[in-house]
């Protein structure tokens, strides 16, 4: 990511660490959820991005921001799929998504299923694979133990979300922003 402003001078939290911050635990949904649905746990549950992963193999695809569903209308997102409004990690996995889809498009003509037999039966899941890193490709590993002077140093880099996993990244705990540690910098008193 690009270097952005800094949002957080360099600050002692005393120790505190992510799981200070009391994030809400994380759901995630899949390419090929509908977009209202999407759109319901997104609202019900106030937040802002949903991890979304592969439905066969759990792997971490990209996030779904709401941000970016306000965009569409309302009538152009109508019974769309996630797919058509994510933000993908990596355009490779988009594009093997996509061979994947129109391959199971073709097999299902010749069966009376729907798409929405397709979607209901690989909707939600809780556990993610971590992605592998690519040449190049750096991933930080953010769990709810890690202090959140690492988390403020991420949020400097450029990110604008950071996703809290176990130790082996196998296992998504939520989404955490800049405002949540913001929000925390508020109810504290400062040194």
């Amino acid at each position: 990511m690009s270097q952005g402003p800094i949002l957080f001078n360099f600050r002692d939290y005393r120790g505190a660490t992510i799981e200070d911050l009391d994030i809400r635990p994380a759901l995630s949904i899949t390419p090929l959820t509908k977009v209202e649905e999407a759109l319901e746990l997104l609202y019900e549950n106030d937040f802002t991005y949903l991890p979304v992963v592969h439905q066969d193999n759990k792997r971490l695809l990209g996030v779904l921001h709401v941000e970016e569903l306000r965009k569409g209308t309302v009538q152009a997102v109508s019974g769309a799929a996630v797919h058509e409004y994510m933000i993908w990690f990596h355009q490779r996995s988009r594009a093997r998504f996509n061979q994947e889809i129109n391959g199971e498009r073709m097999e299902k003509s010749g069966d009376n299923k729907s798409e929405s037999d397709l979607t209901d039966r690989k909707r939600f899941s809780t556990k993610i694979v971590r992605p592998t890193a690519s040449s190049g490709k750096k991933y930080h590993v953010l769990t709810p133990l890690s202090p959140l002077e690492d988390l403020a140093s991420f949020f400097n880099d450029g990110n604008y979300f950071a996703i809290i996993t176990n130790k082996s990244g196998n296992f998504v705990y939520g989404v955490a922003t800049p405002d949540d540690l913001l929000r925390y910098e508020q109810s504290r008193p400062r040194l």
